[in-house]
């Protein structure tokens, strides 16, 4: 009885012990790994570090600096300068935040939904240092070291380093990042600081690289960005960049940049942060001018700002660039203005006489547009489902000089992606704002030559760039740069629930893969179906 029970004694140890050991495994599976991404950096011959460039899952870290036994280094890193032997050691430390805690936004407007909310959590941290080589005190070498702290996952995007004078940003009396004293609560969708200094320019230090390569430095003036998205806690920002760059081969662009926008994920009408830039690339190739996207990581003063949506601002000096003509020799017209007489420019008059004689000859209204770009632009339009349009977001060009064609171009597309069955055709039908747009696309959906186009064109990319297998292929691409570094965006912007409402948008965008081309197929044919029998 003694060796039995002892017996069981001992498989209870051991049972106890292996639970303890497979608790102790899963913890530690739980814990952060430690990791390493490379980053741009400054190298050279004479210095050498034991930490080079890069992003690092660690809090903090101990770097040493060496250089040849004839010289000595100065080490700079923003208010700390050290001169020392041909050893410096210094111990860079997370930093700890001040400025995510200031209130961008207000906590409960009346209608707008991106509210205030407080950062949860720790976040990772940018630091920059700068080493010299002295010899008989005269700088004959240098090296720059560009480090991430505390990232919670392997670096995905580019960086952005963007330091500002934060008295211009966040000050109650003239920052332009918050509510400040301007905010009126009674007039909340139109008021506060970010709306009074929406135009004014401020100089900000800006470096935008990524593992290999920088793309932009310098200092640069900018404004705050776009009509709605001003009032969410994360601003877009626009730059006006006066030297040359190579944002064009971040972005992907055969022309040089002249304005950069860092775009608000709140510019988004859902969890789909990457919508609009998911939507642009699929389209990059078609017969539209595209605002080119790429993912950044922003991190202001230091401190993590969340992802943003670099972006070339679409404008004439943006088309200027892209087909290598001078600016003043183009032309644009587009909503702004809506129903006065200013709005769509030398369109305006074109516009309204469809409007007032539905029966206007199609080839003069045809000749005037050059239809592939305006078929194209179409079909993205109603594919896509977007929301804010044609009462919003219409924007052609063309040469100024001789009878050239309008040429489309396709600009914000975050009131995209829904349920895959809506029917743009009937939603396109109605007349949101006193704008003209809606006029041009029902005007030409009625007529029998442009429905061959358009239903030829549509059969075509139904089988190529808007084909279940492109889409779904394009969005497993976003998917794996974004889904690691959603995390701490969410939490930095005060989103408990941030990934799991993520997680819910990429099933939208998933099931909008599968189902559209086909329900937008039967929902064109429809539609002209209905029109031939009117």
């Amino acid at each position: 009885m003694y060796f039995y029970a002892r017996l069981n004694q001992m498989k209870k140890k051991s049972i106890l012990f292996i639970i303890t050991i497979l608790i102790i495994s899963c913890n530690n599976s739980k814990k952060t790994k430690n990791f390493f991404s490379p980053l741009y950096g400054v190298n050279s011959s004479n210095i050498s570090s034991n930490y080079i460039s890069g992003s690092y899952s660690e809090d903090s870290i101990l770097v040493t600096f060496k250089t040849e036994s004839d010289l000595k280094l100065k080490l700079i890193y923003n208010l700390d300068t050290i001169t020392g032997s041909n050893e410096i050691t210094y111990h860079l430390k997370k930093l700890i935040p001040k400025l995510i805690n200031i209130p961008t936004a207000i906590e409960d407007y009346s209608k707008y939904v991106n509210n205030w909310k407080a950062p949860i959590g720790e976040f990772s941290s940018f630091h920059q240092i700068k080493v010299l080589a002295l010899k008989n005190n005269i700088i004959v070498d240098s090296s720059i070291y560009n480090y991430l702290l505390g990232l919670k996952s392997e670096l995905k995007f580019a960086i952005v380093n963007l330091k500002v004078d934060s008295k211009t940003l966040f000050d109650d009396e003239e920052g332009c990042y918050v509510p400040g004293n301007s905010f009126n609560r009674e007039k909340d969708q139109t008021s506060g600081n970010f709306y009074k200094f929406k135009k004014r320019k401020q100089t900000g230090k800006i470096e935008i690289f990524n593992k290999k390569e920088i793309f932009l430095k310098g200092s640069f003036p900018f404004r705050i960005h776009g009509y709605v998205t001003p009032l969410a806690p994360q601003k877009s920002l626009r730059f006006y960049i006066h030297q040359k760059n190579n944002v064009n081969t971040l972005l992907e662009l055969d022309h040089q940049v002249d304005k950069i926008i860092l775009r608000s994920s709140f510019s988004g009408w859902g969890n789909e942060i990457f919508v609009d830039g998911w939507i642009s690339k699929i389209c990059k190739n078609l017969n539209v001018d595209v605002m080119s996207y790429q993912p950044v990581l922003v991190y202001l003063n230091g401190e993590y700002w969340g992802i943003h949506g670099l972006r070339e601002r679409m404008d004439l000096k943006a088309i200027s660039n892209k087909y290598k003509t001078k600016e003043k020799k183009l032309i644009d017209a587009d909503d702004k203005g809506y129903s006065k007489k200013e709005g769509y420019g030398d369109l305006n008059s074109l516009l309204l006489e469809i409007k007032k004689n539905p029966k206007t000859n199609y080839e003069k209204i045809a000749k005037k547009f050059n239809m592939s770009s305006i078929v194209d632009w179409f079909i993205i339009e109603l594919f896509f489902q977007n929301n804010d349009w044609p009462c919003n977001n219409t924007f052609f060009w063309k040469k100024r000089r001789g009878n050239k064609p309008w040429n489309a171009v396709l600009i914000d597309m975050d009131a995209c992606v829904g349920n895959p069955e809506f029917n743009m055709f009937d939603y396109v039908q109605r007349d949101w704002s006193p704008a003209l747009g809606g006029e041009l696309i029902n005007y030409l959906l009625k007529q029998s030559e442009f429905e061959m186009l358009f239903t030829k064109r549509v059969n075509y990319l139904l089988e190529n760039e808007l084909s279940s297998e492109n889409l779904m292929a394009n969005l497993i691409e976003f998917k794996k740069s974004f889904s690691p570094m959603v995390e701490e965006h969410y939490s930095r912007w005060g989103y408990k629930n941030g990934t799991k409402k993520y997680k819910k948008g990429l099933s939208v965008l998933e099931k909008f893969c599968v189902d559209r081309p086909e329900n937008f197929k039967n929902n064109m044919n429809q539609y002209f179906k209905n029109i031939s029998n009117l």
